[in-house]
Parts: structure tokens; C-alpha cells; sequence
């Protein structure tokens, strides 16, 4: 996705329908947003499990709702700047059809290009936990086509739990369902191997599909076999949270057992170039060296009364 043209959202959904897939790395913040940003990452990924760790502590059990995503989702735009697609969760949609219509206008306005929805019951479980609850076909269908037609250009995800919960066959009559209601792109939670995609993509009618690189469950085949059977989105949620979880953790650690600094962290000037302090500060210079036009000059310029 080259260049800052156009719709990040119609860059992407041009992007997933032709060439190698695209890798969305994991975000919760401005701060990892810009790191994916400046690492060259095409896309980006929100993922609810790592907004409620980061800004709420809790583990990704349904505490989080439609408004702290939004918030964070705010956060992860202005982070990535204009021209890198996010890719959000959007949980369940938050309730019923309406509710996923307005999750879909909410989550457009605040910068996503798309949304991934899952047809768990609420409160949702994490995807890779036991003890998960799915709502009828029918009804979480109608979330996947209340937020298609609620939508101007942000792509709507269907994402089903049911591999893990039902079994193959319940979850291909789900996907077909949902590429039916209007999905833009298909994600079964925890396929992993090409022959499941493979089947995935014929009930989808050959729908782009998504895959979940996630520490949380066993590693899917490697990508280039998966591309080979429809995958073109493939997500990242977590990895960057969980590395910056364990330096931090050391970090802690080790300023404790030395009272010293510890070692190996980001160089400061390093870190203050990565969030444009120097061409800041230019800025700030600039505008108190600009002349400001006198009060009196111009009142002398004015025509009489």
C-alpha cells in the first residue's frame, strides 16, 4: 500500500483481494501505533484482549465496551498517522443488529478501515478459552449485515468461534452465512492449516480470509502456504504487547535489585526522534521568530470612520 492517496480503507480492501497477504501488526496506543508505523508495517491491528489489559488490567473476558475502543482506537489512529489501515476489534458489536450498525459509523469516524465482528453471546471470552457461548446463526448474521449497510467504506470481518465450540461443519454453514449478509472478509478463529482454509474459502465463495498469529493458541502453517489457500490479512495481536510486557517486567526488576538504570533501553534521542520532537521544537522556533503585525500599523492601515 504504497503512498498516502485515497481511503485507508479502500487501499486495503484493493490490497487483500490481489498479492501476498498483508500483516497487521498488534497496537493498543499513539506509542505502538507509530512504532508498527515506522517499522514499515502496512496495517495495523487493535485488539480488544490487549485494550483491556493496557488500559484497564483486566484479561479479555468482556470488560471492555464499544466506548473504550473507540477511545483507543482514537489513540492508535493519531499514532499511526493517515496512511496505515487499522484493522479493530469489534467484539460482539456490542449487542444486537442496531447496536453493530452504530459500533460500525462509531468505529469508521474514529479511523478504523475495518472491523472484525464474532458471534459469541455477551460477555464474549477470549477466542482461544474454553467455555465459549455462540448466538444463533441467524442473529449474528443480521450483526454482519447491520454493520455492512451502516458502513460509507470501512471493511466488515466476520470472524465465528465456532471451529473450537461446534466443529467444521457448523462453522462452514457460519461462514457461508455471513459471506452471504454482506461480510467483506472471513476469519475462523483458530484455523490453522491450509486444508481448513481451504474449505473456509469454498463456503465463502472466495472471500479473502484472515488468520490470527497469536501467542494465545498454537502457531497457524506458515504464511506463504496459507496464502496459497486465501489468506490475505494475517494479524499480529499481541506480539508487541507481550515483549514490551516482559522488558518492562525486566526493567522493573532490575532497577530494584541495582537502584541503578537499567540497560539496554531505547536510547533517549532515539525516542524523542521517533515522536518528531526535533522537527517540533524547528516549528516552535519558527513561529516566535515570525514577525506579528503591530496593533498600530494596523489600525493606520483602516479607512476612517
Amino acid at each position: 500500500m504504497s503512498g498516502h492517496h485515497g481511503f485507508p480503507a479502500d487501499r486495503l480492501r484493493a490490497r487483500i483481494s490481489a498479492g501476498p497477504p498483508v500483516l497487521a501488526a498488534g497496537c493498543h496506543d499513539a506509542l505502538s501505533a507509530r512504532l508498527a508505523a515506522d517499522a514499515g508495517f502496512e496495517a495495523v491491528h487493535l485488539s480488544g484482549a490487549a485494550v483491556s489489559a493496557t488500559a484497564l488490567g483486566l484479561p479479555d473476558l468482556g470488560f471492555t465496551g464499544a466506548t473504550d475502543m473507540v477511545d483507543a482506537l482514537r489513540r492508535v489512529s493519531a499514532g499511526a498517522g493517515p496512511g496505515v489501515p487499522i484493522v479493530a476489534d469489534a467484539d460482539t458489536g456490542y449487542g444486537d443488529p442496531l447496536q453493530a450498525a452504530e459500533t460500525a459509523r462509531r468505529y469508521e469516524a474514529a479511523g478504523a478501515a475495518a472491523l472484525h465482528l464474532e458471534d459469541q453471546v455477551l460477555p464474549k471470552r477470549c477466542g482461544h478459552m474454553a467455555g465459549k457461548r455462540l448466538v444463533p446463526v441467524d442473529e449474528a448474521a443480521a450483526r454482519v449485515a447491520a454493520a455492512a449497510g451502516a458502513r460509507q467504506r470501512l471493511l466488515v470481518i466476520a470472524r465465528t468461534d465456532a471451529l473450537s465450540v461446534a466443529g467444521t461443519a457448523e462453522t462452514l454453514a457460519r461462514v457461508a452465512a455471513y459471506a452471504a449478509a454482506g461480510a467483506d472478509a472471513i476469519f475462523v478463529e483458530g484455523a490453522r492449516g491450509a486444508a481448513e482454509f481451504e474449505a473456509v474459502r469454498e463456503a465463502a465463495a472466495g472471500l479473502p480470509l484472515v488468520v490470527n498469529f497469536s501467542e494465545a493458541g498454537a502457531e497457524p502453517d506458515p504464511l506463504p502456504v496459507l496464502a496459497k489457500a486465501g489468506v490475505r490479512l494475517a494479524l499480529f495481536p499481541v506480539a508487541a504487547l507481550l515483549a514490551g510486557a516482559r522488558a518492562m517486567r525486566d526493567a522493573y526488576r532490575g532497577v530494584l535489585d541495582r537502584a541503578a538504570l537499567p540497560g539496554g533501553t531505547l536510547p533517549w534521542d532515539e525516542f524523542t526522534a521517533l515522536l518528531g520532537q526535533d522537527a517540533l521544537v524547528e516549528a516552535e522556533h519558527r513561529y516566535r521568530a515570525a514577525p506579528s503585525p503591530s496593533l498600530s500599523s494596523t489600525s493606520d492601515s483602516q479607512e476612517p470612520a
